[in-house]
This record gives C-alpha cells, structure tokens and sequence, in this order.
C-alpha cells in the first residue's frame, strides 16, 4: 500500500522542486541574500585608526594588511557567488539533498567575516590562518558536492554536452587540491599560505581556459 499526504496523493519519494516554482526562487533568494550580507560584513573587519588628525596618514598606511585580507575575502566571497550562480543556472530543479547542501555553504559563506577578522588581527598565527583557508576549503568541496548531486539526482536543465561533467568536477577538485596545499602550508608559514590562496584561483582559471573544451566554457559554472 503507497503513501499518501493529506490530499491523498501517492508519495512517490522526495519532493522535487522546478527552477520556476516560488520553492526554488525561495532559495535562490536566500542564497544571494546571505552572500550580500557576508559581502557587506567584511567591511567591519576594518579598524578606524583612533589617532588625531596629524598621525591619520600613518595609521591608514599601517592598516594596509587588514585592506588587504578584506580584498582578498572580498574576492574569494564573490567568486565562490559568481560559481553558485552559474551552477544554480544549470539547475532544472531542487531536492532535498542539494537545498542540505547549499544551507551547509550558505553557513560557511556567513561566517567567513569571523576568520577574516581573526588573520587581520593575528597575520602571522597558523591559529587564526587555517580556520580561514578551512572555511574556504570547506565551501569548496561542498560545492562539489552539489555538483556530484546533482547528477546523481539529474537535476540539470538541460542535458550536459558529453564530458562536461568531468571537466567541471575536475576543475574543481584541482582548485581544491591548491586551497589544501595553502592550508599544509598554513601551519608552517602562514602569510605564504595567504599569497598561495590568492594565486590558485586566477591561475586554476588561466590554466583551465587554456585546455578546457570551448563548451567548457560556456557551460562551467
């Protein structure tokens, strides 16, 4: 004998929600609204000097690792938002197993104000540097994760081009391999972890839009 809900329709396994329902826009919203929030935080990682008018210069000039550290969140927040936005554009739909992992990155995404605030206080401390890299990491394997899951689950909009999908997963795990090698690193020699965080995007994106197949991309997300 099925299962039924209360309207006496057969329960045919988890609810499934189409990229054009209000459920779907409902997490799509949520999602852009914690990456603005966590986006706009970052701000108050930066200390206003409390000197007088005459040593303002110099005290600006000696926040300059905090600057920089709030760049560098800043733009690791954002990528990782430019690549949930493309993946949930290549969504057709949403189940349970990938709303569970969104909400598991939505969370890291909002705590990264936390350990950034941490290494522009303590720069050179393994302590506070590895929770950083940690959530960054973390965020990333998450998202392949949903990647995996959502081809476990075939919740693509459309059919994927053959081999794509190895592409992106491999894509992936690459720039994670480079996050986990800054986070090695960070228990030894922190501000290098720092520097080889920063790289390993720009250089995974270089060396991937050199070799990928030109579908590559125009699907990636």
């Amino acid at each position: 004998m099925s299962e039924t809900d209360p309207a006496g329709a057969a329960w045919s396994g988890p609810r499934r929600y189409r990229w054009d329902t209000p459920e779907f826009g409902r997490v799509a919203n949520l999602s852009d609204g914690v990456f603005a929030i966590a986006l706009t935080l970052l701000v108050l990682t930066l200390d206003v000097p409390d000197v007088s008018g005459t040593d303002l210069t110099g005290a600006l000039l000696a926040e300059g690792q905090q600057a920089a550290l709030f760049a560098l969140s800043f733009i690791l927040v954002a990528n990782i938002w430019w690549v949930h936005h493309r993946f949930f554009a290549l969504l057709g739909e949403l189940e349970s197993g990938l709303i569970a992992l969104n909400l598991g990155i939505l969370g890291l995404v909002a705590l990264v104000p936390f350990p950034t605030s941490l290494v522009g206080q303590h720069l050179t401390a393994p302590a506070a540097v590895v929770p950083f890299i940690a959530v960054f990491l973390t965020i990333t394997l998450l998202l392949s994760l949903a990647l995996v899951r959502a081809r476990h689950v075939n919740a693509w909009r459309e059919p994927l081009p053959p081999g794509l999908f190895a592409w992106f997963l491999g894509g992936w795990v690459v720039y994670a391999a480079g996050i986990a090698t800054a986070l090695v690193v960070a228990f030894r020699w922190p501000v290098a972890a720092l520097v080889i965080l920063a790289v390993s995007g720009p250089l995974h994106a270089i060396v991937l839009g050199r070799i990928a197949p030109r579908a590559y991309r125009h699907w990636a997300p």
